[in-house]
C-alpha cells in the first residue's frame, strides 16, 4: 500500500475529535454512577480530608468531560490530546480507589477502560506507557488506601458483601461502556477501512491513467504525420473535375473531420489550454459540448425532453475541458446503443446540476459496476467509459447507469463549484 494511506488513526484529528466526544459521555456516565452511589450510602462517618479527595477527583472527571466536549466544538484536536486525557483519567480513577477501600474496591477494574480505549485508538507505546502506569498504581492501592466506613456500615446492615456488590456494579459500568465507546469505534474501523479500500481502488485506477496518458501522448506524435498526408490527398482528390456532388460532400466532411482531429492533438500538446475552460453559463456550457460532439459525430441526433429555450441558463460554470469530453464519450455511448434518437434532460439544484442521457438500446447487465480500468469494448477502445468516470470523480462528481423500460439511463451529477 502506497505510503500516503498509511494515515495513524490518533493523528487525524476529526477521528480525536468524536472519541473526545464518546470519552465526555464515558466520564459523565461514570460521574453520575459514582455520585449516585455515594449519596445513596451517605459520607457522614467519612474522614474530611477522605470525602474531599472523593469530591475533588469526582468533579475532575467532570471538569474533563466539559473541557472535551468544548474543544470538540471548537473543531481542533492535538495528536496527544488523547492520550494526556486517558492519564488524567487512571490518575483520577486510582485516587477515587485510594480512598474508597483501595484494590479490595471491585471498581478498580475500571482501570482497564482507559487502556482498552488507547489499544483502539493510541499507538502501542502510548498504550504500554498507560498499561504500565495503571499496573503500578493497582500494586501502590493493595497497600496504601483509605476504607470508605460509610459503605462498608451500610453493606454490613444490608448483610450484603461489599466486594460482590462491587463486582456487580463494575459489570453492569464496563459492559455499558465496552457496548458505547468499544462497538462505536468498532464501527468507524470498519469505516476507515472501507475509505482506505477505496483510496487503494483509485491509486489503482490512478495507475491505470497514467498508463494511457503516456500512451496517447506517444500516440499524438505519431499521428501527426499521417493526418498531414490524409488531408493533403484530400485535397488533391477535391481538384477532380469528374467528381460528382456527393463525393465533394464527402471530401469536405473528410477535411472537417480531420482538422476536428488535428485541433485535438494541439490541444493536448498544449497543457495549459487543457486546465480550464472559458467562464459562461451552465446551458451555454451544454450547448458547446452537445455541439463539440455533433461536429465529432455529424449523423448523431439528439432531442431535448422539453423546448431549450424553457431551461433555466444556470449560473455562470468554469470547467476543465476534460469535463466535456467525458460528456462527449457517454453521448457516444448512448448514440452508439440507441435504436432511435436518444433524449436529454437537465435538472438544476442548489449546489448542483444534472444531465440525464435516455438511449433506447438494450442497456446495462444487472451486474454492471463503473469501471476502474480499461474494459472490453465491441464498439470502441473501452476506455472512454473509464476517462468519463474518472474525470467526473474527480470533480466531486458521479455517474449512475441504470435500466428502465425505455432503455438506459445515463445521469451525469456535477457540483457548480470544483
Amino acid at each position: 500500500m502506497p505510503e500516503q494511506l498509511q494515515i495513524p488513526l490518533e493523528s487525524n484529528t476529526p477521528v480525536i475529535i468524536q472519541n473526545l466526544k464518546r470519552l465526555a459521555i464515558l466520564r459523565i456516565i461514570t460521574f453520575f454512577g459514582l455520585t449516585l452511589a455515594l449519596v445513596f450510602i451517605g459520607l457522614e462517618n467519612t474522614p474530611y480530608i477522605q470525602a474531599f479527595i472523593l469530591w475533588t477527583a469526582l468533579l475532575s472527571l467532570l471538569a474533563l468531560s466539559t473541557l472535551n466536549i468544548w474543544r470538540a466544538k471548537q473543531g481542533r484536536a492535538y495528536p496527544n490530546e488523547l492520550f494526556l486525557y486517558l492519564l488524567f483519567d487512571i490518575i483520577l480513577i486510582a485516587s477515587i480507589i485510594f480512598v474508597s477501600g483501595g484494590a479490595n474496591n471491585p471498581f478498580i477494574t475500571y482501570l482497564l477502560v482507559p487502556i482498552v480505549i488507547s489499544a483502539a485508538t493510541l499507538s502501542w507505546l502510548k498504550t504500554w506507557v498507560l498499561c504500565m502506569i495503571a499496573m503500578t498504581l493497582y500494586g501502590f492501592l493493595l497497600f496504601f488506601y483509605y476504607p470508605l466506613p460509610a459503605l462498608d456500615h451500610h453493606l454490613a446492615m444490608a448483610g450484603l458483601s461489599f466486594h460482590i456488590i462491587g463486582m456487580w456494579l463494575t459489570f453492569i459500568l464496563s459492559a455499558m461502556l465496552i457496548a458505547y465507546f468499544v462497538v462505536d469505534m468498532a464501527f468507524d474501523l470498519r469505516q476507515k477501512e472501507k475509505q482506505t479500500a477505496h483510496f487503494r481502488e483509485q491509486v489503482i485506477q490512478n495507475e491505470h491513467l497514467m498508463l494511457l496518458a503516456s500512451q496517447a501522448a506517444s500516440t499524438a506524435h505519431e499521428l501527426g504525420s499521417p493526418l498531414t498526408t490524409i488531408k493533403m490527398l484530400s485535397h488533391e482528390l477535391q481538384r477532380l473535375d469528374h467528381l460528382d456532388q456527393t463525393s465533394k460532400e464527402d471530401l469536405d466532411l473528410i477535411n472537417q473531420q480531420i482538422d476536428i482531429c488535428q485541433e485535438k492533438l494541439k490541444r493536448l500538446s498544449q497543457t495549459h489550454r487543457l486546465d480550464i475552460s472559458e467562464p459562461k453559463s451552465l446551458m451555454s456550457f451544454i450547448q458547446d459540448t452537445t455541439g463539440q460532439w455533433l461536429l465529432m459525430q455529424p449523423k448523431a441526433q439528439f432531442k431535448w425532453a422539453k423546448p431549450f429555450d424553457e431551461y433555466p441558463q444556470g449560473p455562470q460554470v468554469q470547467y476543465p475541458l476534460v469535463l466535456m469530453q467525458a460528456i462527449i464519450n457517454l453521448l457516444d455511448n448512448a448514440n452508439q446503443a440507441s435504436e432511435e434518437t436518444i433524449i436529454l434532460d437537465i435538472c438544476v439544484f442548489s449546489d448542483s446540476w444534472q444531465l440525464i442521457i435516455q438511449d433506447f438500446g438494450e442497456g446495462v447487465d444487472e451486474n454492471f459496476v463503473l469501471p476502474s480500468q480499461p474494459m472490453a469494448s465491441t464498439d470502441g477502445l473501452g476506455i472512454g467509459l473509464l476517462l468519463s468516470h474518472s474525470s467526473v470523480m474527480r470533480l466531486g462528481g458521479n455517474i449512475q447507469l441504470e435500466n428502465n423500460t425505455l432503455g438506459c439511463v445515463t445521469r451525469i451529477k456535477v457540483p457548480f463549484h470544483v
